[in-house]
């Protein structure tokens, strides 16, 4: 074996340029489907990082439609009750904070949580320890548990970290704990501060306002579908008690399913797209063997005539291309490398567990293995060929065996072809996908020249109110006399930002009465006026809010022509009051109708929405929105923070970022399945090409006496010139045949990523295959003018 090692380093080494070219083709292969693995295994085949994963679940509270998938407190608190199927569960709310107090505002990642927690996640603190009991309610102690990373950046591991104070959203908290390096969960958002929900009165009395999510553990021996009819026997009995929880349920599902369960078809057909880039790799190193293999016929019958068997020449070839893989292999794991940091940057930000991508043993376990297969498939048929020779043939002449020799490279193109086919439509499809959702009206005018950036007072600080609106009534005059502001707008929610969305029940005035459970909901937004110019959302009907619109004035909200279709089926809704709205006291009159803007998704209708004055229904999480003049918005945002900072020092601004940048990254999945997809079929389409011409120019220098022949009997160089071409269109098109089949078959997987395209759409299909055969074309060109220049003399005196 070493022998063999030795002989195939000495061959392959004589002949530098083959063995480049195939480490270099097998190596885009391997780096590519390495760099895809390494996400696909950190993020949905890795367990989370608690101990006994597979007992986490994730708990759903269900309205009948899926209107909701989270819970009230008291929804909540009331399942949590004598659970049977769980031997511990957790409410989480994600949240920011604004830590103050040592270098200056700080906004962090925060997550309120129970007690429970710690006994549910089955992780302790590293240092200190968990919250209290006592702490879950209203006038308990203000303890909080921070995460390492915060303690090392902002606290410096000071060991003595326990005990000391720290001012998060103007309440001053004691750290009584610090999380073990590396802990997080995706559910958890990121947080960097655990604190006790504290639960207030009002918060015990809370049935209609739904955000926060629940985790429950499994007791042990208990399965998934006992813990889930004990939920479902609990939501019965919840529904049967109060007339909104008709149709109610309650269910469990596996936490690391639910996370990744929306990414995973997605980076499994991305796998599946890279592994196709690999098979073509590997079919242009077969064919790169079987030429070699051609000019190494005499050698192998010498090698044979000395007494070498069959299978010690297979097994001496089949060394020589597993250790081409290997190169490739090894400048795989480079490019992986590299990949994985590229993959990772250009990468969605809802692609959960994306901070625990990154290049680890199993991954370069995964690309050791599929260098050895690969190499393995790219020489096992050019080893048998090698052997299935005529000996005697062979040591007269080189050329024994050429013509079963390039009936096996045309299938191999074809096979490339044939591939590369699938991929192209695959991205084809998804580029036409892109650009259907980019054309759909987003609702917003040129949002281009829109800045957004948080404003999120904090709780503690801002109490009252009165207090939250004087903040907003002194900072709207700063941003509105910005340099280059048009209108300033404070808003709750931004369209298409991804960020919570506030749907409430309500009913109509001089519309029937809801059933129970049935009520109509609308997606609800608190802004301050000027929100419509700001965002550039248009007024159809009616009139705009003001600051007349005040605390003491008749409340106001605007609906958009959704609200009116779904709910009045189109009739005017100027003058309907909306009533009975969830946790609204008053009665609120429809005084405008505005236009419909996607505020979910563009591939989504646009949704009823309503708009209410901040000043008559106060909440503190706003969106500064700032119209300008100046094509680069961007630039205002160190201005805005200033104006913020005149106001209250310890505010801090984050995340500015521009509306157009908002919607760019609603549609960020598919971008990001689109460009690996046409990066791939880029590859796959080069490799196709180099595979066409490969064959084309073996084939021409095989027949070269051939054509000398044809045209010492009067061929024109044209006519040489076609049959070389059409020589490789023909491969072409069987090829293409035999990929539209396979593309008809591959591409129902991506239907659910698709938009306003068939699977099967035609012009995608006959464009690409026209691409291919154009390709082909090109590829059997130079070829065919080199077979078109031959001097049949040289050909004809050398025989």
């Amino acid at each position: 074996f070493v022998r063999e090692i030795r002989y195939a380093i000495r061959a392959l080494s004589r002949s530098p340029g083959f063995t480049a070219a195939a480490v270099v083709a097998l190596a885009l292969g391997i780096g590519g489907s390495s760099a895809i693995f390494s996400v696909l295994e950190n993020v949905v085949l890795k367990p989370l990082p608690v101990p006994e994963p597979n007992r986490l679940m994730r708990l759903y509270e269900v309205f009948p439609g899926d209107k909701n998938d989270s819970w009230s407190t008291l929804d909540y608190l009331d399942m949590a009750k004598e659970n049977a199927g769980f031997e511990s569960v957790v409410s989480i709310r994600p949240m920011r904070v604004s830590m103050t107090g040592r270098s200056g505002p700080l906004t962090l990642p925060a997550a309120k949580v129970n007690s429970t927690f710690f006994a549910t996640v089955k992780v302790n603190p590293a240092l200190g320890r968990g919250l209290a009991s006592d702490e879950d309610l209203e006038g308990g102690p203000h303890s909080v548990v921070i995460a390492d990373n915060l303690w090392r950046r902002e606290f410096g591991t000071d060991p003595r970290i326990l005990g000391q104070s720290v001012t998060l959203d103007g309440r001053v908290y004691t750290i009584v704990g610090v999380m073990p390096p590396g802990f997080t969960l995706p559910i958890l958002k990121g947080a960097e501060a655990l604190i006790p929900f504290a639960y207030s009165k009002e918060d015990l009395q809370n049935r209609g306002m739904h955000g926060y999510h629940a985790l429950g553990r499994l007791k042990p021996g208990v399965m998934l579908g006992q813990a889930n009819a004990d939920l479902d026997l609990k939501g019965r009995l919840i529904a049967s008690r109060l007339p909104q929880h008709v149709g109610m349920t309650m269910r469990a599902v596996p936490l690391l399913g639910d996370i990744v369960g929306p990414v995973k078809p997605v980076l499994e057909a991305l796998l599946g797209a890279v592994i196709m880039v690999l098979l073509i790799a590997c079919a242009n190193v077969a064919s790169m063997l079987l030429a070699r293999g051609a000019a190494r016929q005499r050698e192998l019958a010498i090698r044979a005539a000395l007494g070498s068997g069959r299978a010690r020449i297979v097994r001496q070839l089949l060394t020589e291309a597993v250790l081409l893989a290997l190169g490739g292999g090894a400048l795989g794991v480079l490019l992986a490398a590299w990949g994985v940091d590229a993959l990772v940057a250009v990468a969605p930000k809802t692609i959960p567990r994306l901070d625990e991508v990154r290049l680890d043993g199993a991954v370069v376990g995964f690309a050791l293995a599929i260098s050895l297969v690969s190499g393995v498939i790219a020489g096992v048929m050019p080893a048998i060929h090698a052997t299935h020779t005529d000996l005697v043939d062979a040591l007269k002449n080189g050329a024994a065996g050429a013509t079963a020799r390039g009936r096996l490279r045309a299938a191999l193109v074809v096979t490339e072809v044939a591939l590369a086919l699938v991929l192209v439509i695959g991205a084809g499809l998804m580029i036409r996908t892109l650009t259907r959702l980019l054309d759909v009206p987003t609702g917003m005018a040129d949002p281009a020249h829109v800045l957004v950036a948080d404003v999120d007072l904090p709780a503690d600080k801002y109490m009252k109110d009165e207090e939250i609106l004087a903040f907003q009534r002194r900072l709207l005059p700063r941003l509105a006399a910005l340099p280059g502001v048009k209108s300033a707008a404070l808003v709750s929610a931004i369209p298409l930002s991804n960020g919570p969305q506030a749907v409430l029940g309500f009913s109509i005035s001089g519309e029937p009465a809801p059933v129970p459970g049935s009520e109509p909901e609308a997606e609800i937004i608190w802004s301050t006026p000027g929100y419509l110019s700001a965002v550039g959302i248009p007024l159809l009907r009616g009139r705009d809010l003001t600051a007349a619109d005040s605390e003491k004035a008749p409340k106001a909200v605007l609906v958009n022509e959704a609200f009116s279709r779904k709910y009045l089926g189109g009739r005017d809704p100027i003058g309907r009051h909306i009533l009975q709205m969830q946790n609204d006291k008053d009665d609120r009159e429809i005084v405008g109708v505005i236009g419909d803007v996607h505020t979910q998704a563009l591939d989504r209708a646009p949704e009823p929405l309503m708009v209410v004055p901040n000043a008559q229904w106060t909440v503190r999480w706003m969106r500064a929105t700032v119209r300008t003049a100046s094509p680069r918005p961007i630039d205002l945002a160190p201005l805005v923070r200033t104006e913020v900072m005149a106001i209250d020092k310890d505010q801090p601004v984050t995340n500015p970022r521009t509306l157009e940048q908002i919607v760019a990254d609603s549609v960020g999945q598919r971008r990001f399945q689109m460009f690996l997809l046409t990066l791939f079929g880029s590859v796959a389409l080069l490799l196709a090409a180099l595979g066409i011409y490969g064959v084309m120019a073996y084939s021409v220098a095989q027949r070269s006496r051939e054509i000398g022949i044809r045209m010492a009997l009067g061929a024109q160089s044209s006519q040489v010139l076609r049959m070389v071409v059409s020589g490789g269109l023909r491969l072409a098109v069987l090829g293409v045949g035999i990929g539209v089949v396979g593309a008809i078959a591959v591409t129902q997987a991506l239907k659910a990523a698709l938009y306003q395209v068939s699977a099967t759409d035609p012009i995608t299909f006959v464009a690409v295959s026209a691409l291919l055969i154009g390709v082909a074309a090109l590829a059997s060109w130079a070829p065919a003018r080199r077979a078109a220049k031959v001097d049949p003399m040289v050909p004809l005196r050398a025989e």
